[in-house]
């Protein structure tokens, strides 16, 4: 191998993780002086045209699409070794010939389950080296395939589960899922709430939308809470103008308890200031939570990735999931007024926190693409 080796990160767009954990890492493989890090999303590349509209699809899965996306995630889950199942194995793989050819890369990672790329291997015989970073805290059978050399997972759950598929123990390492450095970066609290003019004595309530916007009946939410108690509420609408819009008007009458923010790249602040989240159980997410020990309600999870997800944090006792806008007003009112539940879900946190995944995961594959060279 190369003194100093082409890296290169396969991720997709179905939401914003995959693409966050792969720039996080192209980051730090910098950070460690490899400078050939490219980024490519496969699907992207290789169908333009029907990659958008499966988004258009995958997004809809939040609200009146569910039921297909649930039957789409169990039901490849369970036909990804059959024949049938090998057909995902081969999409976009002339594409993929291509970038391979132009770019000869040593290493490969994925950060989403791109099946093609340790088929293609496989079928090629090529010898650069795969490595996959799992982006939830679970694992779906498309992460898996015989020709991946190393696994980096979120949690000891999560390598069991790899292992159970038939993965020998040390091709799995248990990394946590990497995230923006500002996340595990310690700020001054008081510093923070003096810029967004926050009262240090109230307890706080943040409210993300999503990146898209996905989060539904805000705006009742945020009133119910707003109207029953004296508590500081701070919603992140991301890219939802007509939302923003909407909450602002409520802003009008509750100017002292009521902050309102759009699409910000500093939500790691808000992530410090508040006693609690409610949020989507997306995995990049729900990992930034546990950097900052920020205990979560976890609001009508989508069938699938979302929910298998949840399913582990209220497991571990760091979140709890409700399904009904009722529910969701009135136990955050209760965890508000509960400290001690609080500290126990921040320990719950504290005990799967990882510190610099990102750092961990690249030192990592440099030292075992050495070793396997």
């Amino acid at each position: 191998m190369r003194t100093q080796p082409k890296v290169l990160l396969f991720t997709a767009s179905f939401g914003n993780g995959h693409n966050q954990v792969s720039h996080a890492l192209k980051h730090t493989f910098q950070e460690f002086g490899i400078g050939t890090v490219d980024i490519y999303d496969l699907y992207a590349e290789a169908y333009p045209y029907w990659n958008e509209a499966a988004k258009f699809l995958y997004k809809q899965s939040f609200s009146v699409g569910s039921s297909l996306y649930k039957m789409f995630f169990y039901g490849m889950d369970r036909i990804y070794s059959t024949k049938a199942g090998k057909l995902y194995c081969r999409i976009g793989e002339k594409k993929l010939e291509a970038i391979i050819e132009e770019k000869q890369p040593d290493i490969v990672i994925t950060t989403f389950p791109v099946s093609t790329v340790p088929e293609w291997r496989r079928r090629s015989g090529r010898s650069f080296k795969i490595y996959t970073v799992i982006t939830d805290y679970c694992l779906h059978s498309t992460w898996v395939h015989p020709e991946i050399d190393r696994y980096y997972a979120a949690t000891e759950d999560v390598k069991q589960k790899i292992m159970a598929s038939g993965v020998p123990c040390d091709k799995v390492y248990v990394s946590g899922i990497p995230i923006r450095k500002a996340f595990e970066t310690e700020q001054s609290k008081s510093q923070l709430l003096r810029k967004y003019n926050l009262n240090p004595q109230a307890k706080r309530l943040l409210i993300m939308a999503g990146a898209q916007g996905v989060v539904k009946n805000i705006k009742w939410i945020a009133a119910q809470l707003l109207e029953q108690s004296d508590i500081e509420l701070v919603i992140v609408c991301g890219k939802n103008k007509q939302l923003y819009n909407q909450l602002h008007k409520l802003q009008l009458r509750y100017h002292n308890q009521l902050k309102l923010f759009g699409y910000m790249e500093d939500v790691h602040e808000l992530y410090e200031l508040a006693d609690i989240m409610i949020t989507k159980p997306g995995g990049i997410t729900l990992s930034e939570t546990i950097a900052t020990k920020l205990p979560t309600i976890l609001y009508r999870p989508v069938p699938g990735q979302e929910k298998e997800n949840s399913l582990y944090f209220c497991k571990i006792g760091a979140s709890i999931t409700v399904r009904d806008k009722e529910s969701i007003v009135t136990e955050a009112l209760h965890l508000l007024q509960h400290g001690d539940r609080l500290s126990e879900m921040r320990l719950a946190l504290s005990q799967v926190h990882r510190q610099e995944s990102a750092r961990q995961i690249v030192d990592d594959i440099l030292q075992q693409s050495l070793h396997l060279a």
